[in-house]
């Protein structure tokens, strides 16, 4: 499994790029609104993007979704609990000063917990509301994406539509914390850390 993580716009989310370096079967992550070079990546390396999986609807996460389905015709994998922060996207855009990126079909409902396939990889679920309703983390092997449940020594905003502090404080105790400690977390913003360093000197937690 390759990563290439791209931080983009003006949110500076992560989007992540996955692919199989033998098949060269790929998807995105969270595809932000400045992703022009990772898409022209995909063209240039011939990686053969299969699917966009978001971690949840805000818009910072979901700017470029539009985009990378008008170029590839690829499916959008979302929990549909966070349909209405995708619905909202027009509101969100004129509360943030943003471009309004434009309201895409999501495809598949992915669910809460359990395993998801998608470009010849696992990946299991794991729902980690507290930042949105529908926010999930997606674990690959050694490597879990949080969006924006759990940062390097911080955690998700709980103050918009959706959020819950102590909500959140559980998923990230019950559903992340019991990860392997050497687990890599690759989050929404900001750069990656591992579990084991999160639960010792993560402040919300210690």
């Amino acid at each position: 499994m390759q990563i290439v993580t791209f931080e983009n716009g003006p949110f500076m989310v992560n989007t992540y790029l996955v692919y199989n370096e033998e098949s060269k079967a790929s998807f995105l992550i969270d595809p932000g609104s400045g992703i022009q070079p990772i898409l022209d990546k995909i063209e240039r390396d011939r990686l053969g993007l299969q699917a966009i999986v978001n971690t949840h609807g805000h818009i910072d996460h979901v700017a470029g979704v539009c985009m990378v389905k008008e170029r590839f015709n690829v499916p959008f994998y979302m929990n549909v609990r966070d349909m209405d922060l995708v619905e909202s996207i027009p509101m969100q855009a004129s509360m943030f000063g943003v471009k309004n990126p434009g309201i895409p079909a999501v495809d598949f409902d992915i669910p809460l917990n359990g395993t998801l396939s998608v470009a010849g990889f696992d990946v299991a679920v794991l729902h980690t509301p507290g930042h949105s309703k529908g926010s999930v983390s997606l674990r690959i092997n050694d490597a879990v994406f949080t969006g924006d449940a759990l940062f390097n020594f911080s955690i998700g905003r709980t103050d918009l539509p959706g959020g819950n502090y102590e909500e959140l404080i559980t998923s990230i105790r019950e559903k992340l914390f019991t990860l392997p400690s050497d687990t890599r977390i690759l989050p929404g913003h900001g750069p990656e850390t591992i579990i084991g360093v999160e639960i010792e000197f993560n402040p919300f937690f210690s």
